[in-house]
């Protein structure tokens, strides 16, 4: 993440606060509540819908205009909650709208609101977490993370202190749980990204999310960064074990099963299909799409691991999941598992970040 691209995200965002003030104008002369009540309607919509697009829609075309998508989210939002400030003031307080207080305070919250988002996802922190079992035999402290993207939201500085905390943390497993890099990462950064984590000195597994390996990049950019055999050449060159539809065994009462993403539907096998798993042990599965339920209660790990979600990224993105009823951020229970879905260490393209902060997780797993 460039200095260019935050000038380039703050003139966009500008440029769409002026076009949307602009564009309302003959509306709100009318001053018919009516046309004010649809006219609300239509920048919520909006809201969601931007919002919607940037982090749910796997679109060519949101790729190559991702900045002007963010722009418009980052500029409806405010309006819209300074609509609703307006009308609370004068529902209670007679008299007439005053327009240029209005603008001022839209244009601040505007400026306020793009500010957190960049500072929420250039803010790293630990999330802690304890879990006990009878089948541990004794205590280990697993440190994990997905959706870092590396190349696309953080600064390098960012992503090294980061890193660099997680060391502080003394884990004794580093467990990477797919979308490290994606399509906007050159392959010097997927490089680099791969020999700094080798070198933490951590043990460290990995598994594929949904944009590792590039494969929707010639539809952006018309070619790829670097090819799978070049990934897989700088995890394992650095020390990192790949986890692909098969179980490590961590002394004699701890497993770790990596999972081939969903994305790649005819590689990831049947449950019934996995090597068979001692069931004696704690197993925790790394699986980067958390939506697998029916699998989930199938397999029946003791723990999973997942992310992808990015927490929605985008308020009030995060709501409309649960609405709907998908597992978002957090832990839930399917079956005999605990699923925790981390709501990422970095997002998806721009340095946006208004629902959860960037975390990694910290669990202690714990002998009862």
């Amino acid at each position: 993440m460039t200095l260019e691209l935050y000038i380039r995200l703050f003139v966009y965002t500008a440029a769409a606060f002026i076009l949307i003030y602009v564009v309302q104008i003959p509306f709100r002369k009318i001053g018919n509540r009516l046309v004010k009540a649809l006219l609300f309607l239509l920048k919520t919509v909006g809201t969601l819908f931007f919002g919607l697009i940037l982090i749910a829609f796997d679109f060519a075309v949101v790729w190559r205009h991702e900045y002007i998508f963010g722009a418009l989210y980052l500029a409806l939002l405010p309006d819209v909650f300074m609509d609703i400030v307006a009308f609370l003031v004068t529902l209670f307080k007679k008299g007439k709208e005053k327009k240029s207080i209005k603008l001022i305070i839209t244009c601040l919250l505007t400026m306020i609101f793009t500010v957190y988002n960049v500072v929420n996802m250039q803010t790293i922190k630990a999330d802690f977490h304890t879990v006990s079992s009878s089948k541990l035999k004794q205590a280990y402290r697993l440190a994990f993370f997905a959706d870092l993207h590396y190349g696309s939201s953080q600064s390098q500085k960012t992503v090294d202190d980061a890193l660099a905390d997680i060391v502080r943390q003394a884990p004794d497993y580093l467990l990477l749980v797919g979308d490290i890099t994606d399509e906007n990462t050159t392959k010097e950064e997927m490089e680099y990204i791969y020999q700094k984590i080798g070198s933490l000195d951590i043990p460290t597994y990995f598994i594929y999310g949904n944009h590792d390996r590039q494969e929707r990049s010639i539809e952006k950019y018309e070619s790829q960064n670097y090819t799978e055999k070049e990934l897989e050449d700088a995890i394992t060159g650095n020390g990192i074990t790949i986890l692909y539809e098969d179980y490590v065994k961590i002394n004699d009462d701890l497993i770790f099963l990596g999972r081939e993403d969903p994305s790649h539907p005819e590689e990831r096998k049947a449950v019934k299909d996995l090597p068979v798993l001692p069931r004696e042990c704690y197993i925790v599965s790394l699986d980067h799409t958390p939506y697998q339920n029916d699998e989930i209660r199938e397999l029946k790990a003791d723990l999973q691991f997942s992310g992808h979600t990015h927490a929605a990224q985008f308020f009030p993105i995060q709501t409309v999941y649960r609405l709907i009823g998908l597992n978002t951020c957090g832990e839930y229970r399917v079956g005999d598992t605990l699923l925790y879905i981390t709501p990422g260490i970095s997002g998806w393209a721009l340095p946006l970040r208004s629902e959860a902060h960037s975390c990694y997780e910290i669990f202690d797993l714990l002998p009862e």
